[in-house]
């Protein structure tokens, strides 16, 4: 573990207490809009098409699959979260696409985590802006410690885990303890987006169901941000 330094911890007294309305604004209008444009994107190159050119890819569809998370896992400010609504079409089983999804997460969760213990935070800042890197300060110095803590981010917070991943590597947490959270109390939101996406690109008339779905899964965090974040200090 990395002893916090003088700029560690100017970040985390510039660490804002809320998030701006313009950036939740546009944090959902762009899932929603990724959401709608994959859905059509998919239904107008044809399911089964895709499908297939899959299965002849046989196993470097998954593996490329399982790289791209873990690459976006790694550079944090990219994101692949909103592909794993896919997979579970793409593989044609909503369960081989919650498997590759969560092994890419951990794996990439784990490249990020053992940058952060071993290479320690200017490392991080880099590969995740400075804006970040005060977010991931804060977290680490306040909210993890224990295992309570890091499955409640995990199940509350999974928008973010990329980043919570390198706060966990600052942290004391265990690297075994980060894994098996990763994986098991990962599986919970993972199973939910991977069987939302394949719900919607099946039966498109649930878009509107996702979009409200979606929508609470980005502002719900936000609203409950005091009361979630003292009980992330209860698990520490």
């Amino acid at each position: 573990m990395h002893t916090p330094e003088p700029e560690a911890q100017q970040a985390r007294a510039a660490a804002p207490d809320r998030v701006p309305v313009v950036r939740v604004v546009v944090g959902v209008s762009g899932v929603i809009l990724f959401l709608t444009a994959l859905t059509l994107g998919v239904q107008a190159l044809g399911v089964a098409r895709l499908q297939s050119l899959v299965q002849q890819a046989g196993p470097f569809a998954p593996l490329l699959y399982i790289f791209l998370k873990a690459f976006t896992y790694v550079f944090a400010p990219l994101t692949s979260g909103p592909i794993q609504l896919v997979s579970g079409t793409l593989f044609d089983n909503v369960w081989l696409g919650v498997l590759y999804t969560l092994i890419g997460e951990t794996l990439g969760g784990s490249i990020s985590f053992w940058i952060a213990r071993r290479l320690g935070r200017p490392v991080v800042q880099r590969l995740t802006g400075v804006q970040s890197m005060a977010q991931i300060d804060h977290f680490y110095q306040t909210r993890m410690g224990g295992w309570r803590s890091l499955v409640i981010a995990r199940l509350l917070l999974f928008a973010v885990w990329d980043f919570l991943s390198y706060a966990a590597g600052l942290s004391t947490v265990r690297y075994r303890t980060y894994v098996l959270v990763s994986l098991l109390a990962g599986a919970v939101p993972t199973v939910m987006f991977v069987a939302l996406g394949n719900a919607v690109i099946t039966q498109p008339e649930l878009l509107l169901v996702a979009y409200g779905l979606v929508a609470a899964g980005i502002i719900l965090p936000l609203l409950l941000r005091k009361p979630l974040a003292r009980l992330l200090e209860r698990g520490r």
